[in-house]
Parts: C-alpha cells; sequence; structure tokens
C-alpha cells in the first residue's frame, strides 16, 4: 500500500510540473484580436445611432431632377472680327467729247437722164461788203479821180439744153415692171403686216367663221331625197374665193350620195372670200356633207 501511495505521490507531482513548464495559449488573449481573431465572431446588441448610421449608409442616391445648366457660351457677334471697310470707288471717267463729229451722208441715187434744175435767179451771189475807210483814206480817196463803175455781177451764162435722145419704149416699160414691182412687194408686206397683228384667238375666230360660210354656202346645193349619208370633201378655196381642188376624203357608204356632195361643191359657184385681216393666198378645209 505504500507503494501505490507514493506512486500516486510522484506522479502528481510530476503532473504539476509538467503542467508549471507547459507554455501559455497564445489565443488566451482578446478576442478577435490579431491573425487569430480571423474565425472569431462576436454579436452584441448595436445602438439607434448605430443602426441610423447603418441606414444612411444603404441609403440610395437620390435621383438628379433638375437639368445641369448648360455652360454658358461666349456671344460670337462679339467674337467676330470686324468688317472690312470698303475702299471708296473711283469716279467714273467723264468720256471726252469727240473732236469733230462727222455726219456721213450716203449720196442719193442719181436717176438716169434728169438735170438738176438751173438755180433761180434771186440766188446770185452777193457783193462782199466793203470795209470802212478812215477819214484819212476818205480824203485821199476822193481826191483820187473814181475808175469807171462797172457791173459787179457775173455775167449771166446761158443755160445750154442739152438734147438727149427720148428714152426708148423698152426702157419706159422696164421702168414701169419696176414700179410695179415695187407696189405688189410693198403690197404684199402690208398684207402681211395686218396678218401678224392679230392674235392666234383671232385668225383662229375669222377662220372659223369663213368655214362655216363655205359650209352653208355649199349645204343650199346639196339635193333631197338621194338618201341618208354624210360624205367628207375636201377642197381648196383662193381667198377671193375661187375654188381650186376638190376631192372625196370620206366615202359615206353610198355612191350616190357622195357623187352628189362633189356635184354640190363644184355647183356652188363662187365662195365667200377670205377675210382681209387674215392675208392669206388660199386654204384648204375638210366639210362634211350631208345628205337626208
Amino acid at each position: 500500500m505504500r507503494g501505490v501511495a507514493e506512486s500516486l505521490v510522484f506522479a502528481g507531482a510530476a503532473i504539476a510540473l509538467h503542467l508549471a513548464l507547459w507554455p501559455a495559449d497564445p489565443d488566451s488573449g482578446v478576442e478577435a484580436a490579431g491573425g487569430g481573431g480571423e474565425a472569431l465572431l462576436t454579436m452584441r446588441a448595436s445602438s439607434a445611432a448605430l443602426a441610423a448610421q447603418v441606414a444612411e449608409w444603404d441609403r440610395p442616391p437620390e435621383p438628379v431632377t433638375e437639368a445641369p445648366a448648360a455652360p454658358q457660351m461666349p456671344d460670337l457677334a462679339s467674337l467676330a472680327p470686324p468688317p472690312p471697310i470698303a475702299e471708296p470707288a473711283p469716279p467714273p471717267e467723264t468720256p471726252r467729247p469727240p473732236a469733230a463729229m462727222q455726219m456721213q451722208t450716203s449720196p442719193l441715187p442719181m436717176t438716169p437722164g434728169v438735170e438738176p434744175p438751173p438755180p433761180p435767179p434771186s440766188q446770185r451771189p452777193r457783193p462782199a461788203p466793203q470795209p470802212e475807210l478812215r477819214p484819212a483814206e476818205a480824203a485821199a480817196s476822193r481826191s483820187s479821180p473814181r475808175p469807171p463803175e462797172t457791173d459787179s455781177k457775173p455775167p449771166e451764162v446761158p443755160q445750154k439744153t442739152l438734147n438727149r435722145p427720148a428714152p426708148s419704149a423698152p426702157s419706159v416699160a422696164q421702168t414701169a415692171r419696176r414700179a410695179k414691182g415695187a407696189g405688189g412687194e410693198a403690197r404684199g408686206q402690208s398684207g402681211q403686216a395686218k396678218a401678224a397683228t392679230l392674235s392666234p384667238a383671232q385668225s383662229r375666230a375669222l377662220m372659223a367663221e369663213w368655214g362655216a360660210q363655205i359650209r352653208a354656202r355649199i349645204a343650199r346645193g346639196v339635193p333631197r331625197g338621194a338618201g341618208q349619208g354624210t360624205a367628207v370633201i375636201s377642197l381648196t378655196v383662193a381667198a377671193d374665193g375661187s375654188l381650186l381642188t376638190v376631192r372625196l376624203a370620206k366615202s359615206s357608204g353610198n355612191a350616190r350620195i357622195d357623187q352628189l356632195a362633189l356635184a354640190a361643191v363644184r355647183q356652188a359657184g363662187r365662195l365667200p372670200a377670205a377675210p382681209a385681216a387674215l392675208g392669206l393666198r388660199q386654204q384648204s378645209f375638210t366639210l362634211p356633207v350631208q345628205s337626208r
């Protein structure tokens, strides 16, 4: 028994010695301090101030409702360079008048065989005025004998009449033809001038009126009772109303009616003349001739 007790005493002393020499645990310090507190979590109730601060941190930012003010741009008119100053234009040069204005006149054609008439006797050259003499010169002229007075007028030259041969008959006829041709040309130009003064609407109105008169004249000679049908006749009429050509433009389908329509045109005689304002030589018409 004594040995067991001693074993227990010595075993307890050895355990106590070992425990005294055992190093202290580094984790026995302040919790969550240093690298050893990473796996530890301390939970405790938060205060009202800390809760308000957390709510302030978690609150989302308020949306911006007002548009940012646009940056103020500088006035371009004040920054624009000043316009260039226009230099005054030099005064226009005044054209110098010509030294001498020469009038060019074309010589008038001389009619062969016609001499200019002699000047009338009243148009004679007047004597040049004599200069006034001083008193001394007047006395000398009085003392000196005067020369015999002579007529200062130039002697009249007798007008010689040249006996020219009379123009032959062919030359007279040729001159007449030239004059007649010139008159015809003048009349033609006058007619063209009158026609040119008409407007297109006036020309169409006059042409329609003339065609209606011709159609009425032809319709008088169309016989009745030959049958029903309309033949289209093409005719050319001179300005004085003479019938130049006539032909059948479109048949009525009945040969008898076609022949009667052509006969009515030919037997109508002189047709109405064209209005003078149109200035036409001839005109073609296409008229329907209706038989009943």
